[in-house]
């Protein structure tokens, strides 16, 4: 009955969901990073461009101006975010560890998902 509801509200049980995060403060890794998804089978993501708190005082605090000397230029990242499954996050760790440099790793985790709505699946009209 539980999971009659769930489908008919839209939600759906994300036990075997996980949202990967992983944050590149090099903007030439994310080819790499997005070649890696595809591999192991991650078809969906999302990329956010940020912008760093030195960018930030740098730019938009100028009562900081003083210490721009000391924050580095580069002060931005990307963020790549995707809701995948337990197995396809360790297979992208496993890329970042056997694969990259420790220098070019991007910040990389997973929490769990409780909950999804709003996720289509291939071939999924609902």
């Amino acid at each position: 009955m539980a999971e009659s509801v769930a489908s008919a509200s839209g939600v759906r049980d994300g036990s075997d969901r996980v949202l990967l995060v992983m944050i590149a403060s090099n903007p030439a890794m994310l080819d790499d990073l997005i070649t890696a998804l595809l591999d192991i089978g991650v078809t969906g993501a999302t990329v956010i461009e940020t912008k760093g708190m030195g960018a930030i005082l740098r730019e938009d605090m100028p009562i900081f101006a003083g210490l721009a000397s000391l924050i580095p230029e580069h002060t931005g990242s990307r963020v790549v975010l995707s809701l995948t499954t337990s197995k396809q996050a360790g297979e992208a760790f496993r890329y970042l560890l056997d694969e990259l440099e420790p220098n070019e790793r991007p910040i990389a985790f997973t929490t769990p998902v409780d909950r999804i709505c709003g996720l289509k699946r291939a071939g999924d009209d609902s």
